[in-house]
């Protein structure tokens, strides 16, 4: 049951419980790994009065990094302004910082602004903020401010960002987590927790973590600073010791990669794409390859790719890559039966909207569902694979899917469980029965393949009606065994005409073309006997 309503004011301990939980947690799982100074941050936070510990909970929540003190009103907090006294002696934040003139000025009213710079004429908030830079210094407005209110921010915010990137196990989520999740819009899977399965196994790990993020972070700015694409090429030159460190990587050194290749700067470019084990490293050093005139290179790594590609874009550019002095061919789609319609003027709706309709009229029930059908009946029909208790899975309580579901070892470490299940769901009536209770049983629970938007039991009810028990155990299997391959690129449409009478439609308007993710998927459709075509829109001249 949810523990907290919407619109009903939470329980007065309750953000600053939600924190203790965290820091709890880390001390607990973490606790041989943490600095002095982290140690310490959790100690001192034990330590603070009640009203203390309830605004700072709040604080870690507000859009900052400067917030007004007079502003900070909050009824579970008996008195702010003792409050903000005490975390600034604690430690835990700075007052009257030397912050940006500009940040600073951002706070004020309207009113506020024309009382402390009345030479300043009226004008929108960003014109003003810019005319006041422009007369005044920086030290000045922060005296004329000052006397007028104090700020505040967060000291040292990285101790508190360690702490919940240990907690969460990404540098993505907060404590709004918690919120979330006790107000019943998410609800995740029971699991058990094990410090020996914790993500970062000691100090080092969690160091170089970080560092990766921060070069991450820098690869995002490439056009902004001359020089730091090659900086960015040498610092991502380190090792790296496990998965969650190489996905770091790999999405960087594909960054630094694309940046060269504009630039075509194609030695940097190879050199970063051949750092990065994540596509389209390896499809975009083929084309390079190719386009620098070397086709037996490219045609080798594309073989390779063929072998063990790694996503399904990959096995499609294997499949269409011919070394044929060095160009790229497409494959016949003759394959992938398609129905041409006109299209005398652009629809109102989207052009699957407009499909869906067309579809319906002419005695079909539509869904518009995509990925979701094959994933969500995956993540239905083999719930307890997905969850199912391996070493390293699963290292914190907010996981709506286990670590290595999009690995291409997935499936491996879990063969006998999920060739044991499939038998199970040969028997007549129990792909019904399996859809249908864990539907009932796990509704709402948090999984990444499954999407209950989509599956509610009415829609599962109508889709058993109309698809055989066999076709969607079919397309479950298949995704099952690699979910890294299989999460994108379905048709758009499930349409059902009646019971055993289906088909999978992908629409494509005037412009638009099969991309390598639906043309793999139309090959597995093919080969698992199941129907699906192309509905094309023509332009009329």
């Amino acid at each position: 049951m949810p523990k907290l309503e919407p619109q009903v004011p939470p329980p007065p301990d309750y953000y600053a419980a939600n924190l203790r939980t965290l820091f709890a947690h880390v001390r607990t799982f973490y606790g041989d790994l943490l600095q002095a100074e982290e140690a310490a941050f959790i100690e001192t936070y034990g330590q603070l009065s009640c009203d203390a510990q309830r605004l700072y909970a709040r604080l870690i929540t507000r859009k900052g990094p400067w917030l007004r003190c007079d502003k900070l009103r909050y009824g579970e907090v008996g008195d702010s302004d003792a409050a903000v006294a005490e975390l600034a002696t604690a430690g835990l934040i700075e007052l009257n910082e030397p912050a940006p003139a500009d940040a600073l000025l951002g706070l004020l009213t309207q009113a506020e602004r024309a009382e402390a710079f009345p030479d300043l004429a009226r004008a929108r908030r960003d014109e003003w903020i810019l005319e006041c830079l422009s007369r005044h210094s920086d030290l000045r407005i922060r005296q004329v401010l000052a006397a007028r209110y104090r700020w505040l921010s967060l000291a040292k915010p990285e101790r508190l960002w360690t702490l919940q990137l240990l907690f969460f196990g990404d540098g993505h989520r907060d404590t709004s987590a918690f919120v979330l999740e006790d107000l019943g819009m998410v609800r995740y899977e029971d699991y058990e927790l094990k410090p020996q399965n914790r993500q970062f196994a000691n100090r080092p790990a969690l160091e170089r973590f970080l560092r990766l993020r921060h070069l991450s972070a820098l690869s995002h700015r490439l056009e902004e600073h001359d020089g730091l694409a090659d900086w960015l090429l040498s610092a991502l030159a380190l090792p790296v010791h496990n998965r969650l460190e190489q996905r770091q990587r790999d999405r960087a050194c594909n960054r630094v990669g694309h940046y060269f290749e504009r630039l075509r700067q194609f030695d940097g470019a190879l050199s970063a794409y051949g750092r990065s084990a994540t596509h389209p490293s390896r499809e975009r050093r083929a084309r390079i390859l190719s386009r620098l005139g070397n086709p037996a290179a490219a045609a080798a790594l594309s073989e390779r790719m063929g072998s063990s590609a790694r996503c399904a874009e990959e096995l499609d550019f294997s499949q269409r890559f011919r070394a044929d002095a060095g160009r790229m061919q497409q494959r016949s789609r003759a394959a992938i039966e398609t129905t041409e319609l006109p299209l005398a003027e652009a629809p109102e709706a989207r052009i699957e909207r407009h499909a869906a309709g067309l579809l319906a009229a002419s005695g079909g029930v539509v869904f518009h569902f995509e990925n979701a059908l094959p994933l969500g009946l995956a993540g239905l029909l083999f719930w307890d694979v997905v969850y199912a208790k391996l070493p390293g899975v699963f290292a914190n309580r907010f996981q709506a899917a286990p670590l290595d579901l999009f690995w291409p070892d997935f499936a491996e470490s879990r063969r006998d469980a999920i060739e044991a299940r499939t038998e199970l769901l040969k028997a007549p009536g129990a792909v019904r029965a399996a859809l249908q209770e864990t539907c009932q049983r796990k509704s709402g629970a948090a999984n990444r393949l499954v999407s209950w938007r989509h599956l509610t039991p009415e829609t599962l009810n109508l889709l058993l009606e109309g698809i055989p028990e066999y076709a969607l155990l079919a397309l479950a299997r298949h995704v099952i065994s690699a979910p890294y391959r299989t999460r994108r690129g379905f048709p758009d449409l499930t349409v059902i005409y009646g019971p055993g009478s289906f088909e999978f439609v992908e629409v494509k308007g005037p412009t638009d073309q099969l991309q390598p993710g639906q043309r793999i998927w139309f090959e597995t459709l093919e080969h698992l006997e199941l129907p699906a075509r192309v509905l094309k829109f023509r332009a009329c001249s």
